[in-house]
């Protein structure tokens, strides 16, 4: 079943029970209603799941697995340093406090906050709301209803997970803190949209997950139809505890994927880098567009390729130096115009929270042969090892989690909950000047962004983030 777009028609159906807020404009509405339970699957497919696009592909920029190329050259002495590319993310790669308003060429993004992050995921939230108030009065069976409550859930839920790990502080580090606004129905308010803490928001997410588990894990799973399923709901819920560090929590919904039919798949007989697709089995959801938005200027980091096994198949075919540049480039991502989601959720991701969770819990046994039973399958003629120590062992995992998802917008996320250490990136701004260090610190408040602008125009109550008021950050 081919991924696609909602009809008119049930655009239509979603303006009726649409709402807005003071931050939200309000939309225009229709006579056009959805009655049926798969009227209702097909609006929430059209209007509450992510299409081929990521709105947070800009973290791509700020984490230590990426470095700006600038030996870059094809013999004519074409450069990326000084280019509009390069300056054009600058902000983000250095991470300036202006990032959320300018680029690196001087320009404004937008004074609309339709074009924000953060304003995608409430679009998106909204059209989950408008499914999960009206779909109990749909025509259909109890199943069906209960499967599209259960999918709209649990993508709302994905969506607040994502934004509170963008402009919230790390769960483990202050969960008092404020967050982001929770919106849960599709009423409309005259009230401006107040923060909710960091705990509120884990907490409504905990919960849309564990109420999604509850009404679908009963109904069959279904595998490779681009709707969420049962297994990457649990996986969804063992990565949210793992945040939360609660470990025992994240080893026993991480085991719940493997008895609904989860499985690790061997993939050292591969012959090409696109196994982010329905053709692995370990696939369980396909979601959203490319998490890599540049690929000759914003290149991966040559001390974090060095790191991998030389027969890790992650590496003989997840990236490629390009023969005429000498650009590294990433080929994990299909670039076919026939692909039209990369982002998964799949059964890799179970072994490694679940690996990570029982270093903590003192389960190191458990842990090893996770970390060995990965590794075997991603490593050509791998011997297992045993690890001996809770550091080293923890450090492996934590390793093995950056090689398996790297570039898949899960290193900044994770860097966060780490403790937020410090990381440099080097930078040059013309050719022939010097190249500088910038360093985002220990703890650095630009570990949670700020709100652009835009977004504190039109809802007042928000409060900005530390990180929006900081000075011009420099290089050495």
């Amino acid at each position: 079943m081919k991924y696609k777009l909602c009809s008119l028609f049930f655009i239509a159906g979603l303006l009726v029970f649409s709402s807005c807020s003071k931050l939200l404009e309000e939309q225009s509405q229709s006579d056009v209603i959805p009655k049926t339970a798969i009227d209702f699957r097909e609006l929430l497919i059209g209007s509450g799941y992510m299409k081929r696009d990521d709105p947070t592909n800009f973290v791509y920029f700020m984490d230590d697995d990426v470095d700006l190329h600038i030996e870059y050259g094809n013999g004519t002495g074409e450069t990326v340093v000084g280019s509009s590319i390069a300056k054009s993310n600058y902000l983000f790669y250095t991470w300036q406090p202006k990032l959320a308003d300018r680029n690196g060429l001087g320009d404004l993004i937008s004074e609309d906050p339709a074009s924000t992050t953060y304003y995608y995921f409430y679009e998106l939230i909204k059209g989950c709301n408008a499914v999960l108030d009206n779909i109990d009065n749909a025509i259909g069976t109890q199943q069906e209803k209960d499967r599209v409550k259960g999918e709209a859930l649990a993508v709302r839920a994905l969506y607040y997970f994502r934004l509170v790990n963008l402009y919230g502080a790390p769960y483990n580090s202050n969960p008092t803190a404020l967050a982001v606004p929770l919106k849960l129905n599709s009423g409309i308010s005259a009230e401006y949209l107040q923060q909710a803490t960091v705990a509120e928001v884990y907490n409504q997410v905990v919960n849309d997950l564990n109420e999604a588990a509850r009404l679908m894990d009963p109904l069959p799973v279904a595998r490779r139809d681009f709707h969420i399923n049962q297994p990457a709901i649990h996986i969804l819920l063992s990565r949210v505890y793992l945040y939360m560090e609660k470990w025992a929590e994240s080893v026993a919904e991480a085991d719940k994927v493997f008895t609904q039919g989860g499985m690790l798949t061997d993939l050292t007989g591969i012959t090409t880098g696109y196994w982010l697709s329905y053709t692995n089995p370990e696939v369980e959801w396909m979601y959203g567009g490319s998490t890599q938005p540049d690929q000759s200027t914003y290149i991966p980091a040559g001390e974090f390729r060095a790191s991998f096994d030389a027969n890790d198949v992650r590496l003989k075919y997840g990236f490629v130096v390009d023969q005429q540049s000498g650009t590294p480039l990433v080929t994990k991502f299909s670039n076919t115009a026939s692909v039209e989601l990369t982002q998964t959720i799949r059964t890799g991701e179970a072994v490694l929270n679940r690996a990570e969770a029982n270093v903590q819990l003192g389960k190191l046994a458990a842990a090893m042969k996770d970390l060995n039973d990965l590794r075997r399958t991603r490593i050509i003629g791998y011997a297992d090892e045993n690890i001996g120590t809770k550091e080293a062992l923890l450090q492996a995992v934590r390793e093995e989690r950056r090689k398996e998802f790297c570039y898949e917008g899960f290193r900044w996320f994770d860097l966060r909950r780490y403790g937020m250490p410090a990381i440099s990136h080097r930078y040059q701004h013309e050719v022939g000047e010097p190249i500088l260090h910038y360093t985002l610190a220990s703890g650095d408040p630009m570990y949670t962004l700020p709100f652009p602008t835009s977004l504190l125009l039109r809802n007042p109550a928000l409060k900005q983030n530390p990180s929006g008021t900081m000075a011009d950050r420099n290089g050495q």
